[in-house]
């Protein structure tokens, strides 16, 4: 029970618990854009690439109105709507693998946390190994 914890355990666990959200956080960002509103944007364009990959003719047969995020990147940068789904649906798969690398670590370290009886071991908790992941976004 709390109560049977020293004050100071109390404020570590809760720093720790910040520090672990801040860093999952920041992981996260290493894979998709973390502001208001842009898993919408990322699930639009999930829903146009996946319409477009699923046409047998490489998205020749979509109408451009069905996959507008698609069809005004695949302008912008010069390449083909077919080529940028293929680029959105690769990116989406990343992050999840990314997202399961992350969600591993998450777990493990409230895992840890929630057992730590002491200041060294709720330091643990928060001192995590993101070596992994990080080279996992840069390939």
């Amino acid at each position: 029970m709390l109560f049977n914890i020293p004050a100071d355990l109390i404020r570590a666990r809760i720093e720790a618990q910040t520090s672990i959200d801040k860093q999952i956080g920041d992981a996260r960002s290493l894979f998709i854009t973390l502001v208001p509103g842009q898993e919408a944007v990322y699930a639009l364009k999930l829903t146009e690439a996946q319409l477009i990959a699923a046409d047998r003719d490489r998205g020749d047969k979509v109408p451009n109105g069905e996959t507008p995020h698609i069809t005004a990147e695949a302008a912008e940068h010069g390449v083909s709507r077919f080529e940028k789904a293929v680029e959105i649906l690769t990116r989406d798969q990343r992050w999840k693998v990314g997202s399961q690398m992350i969600e591993a670590i998450r777990r493990s370290a409230t895992t840890t946390l929630k057992t730590a009886q002491t200041a060294p071991e709720i330091r643990a908790a928060y001192d995590i190994d993101w070596r992994e992941v990080c080279q996992f976004a840069r390939t």
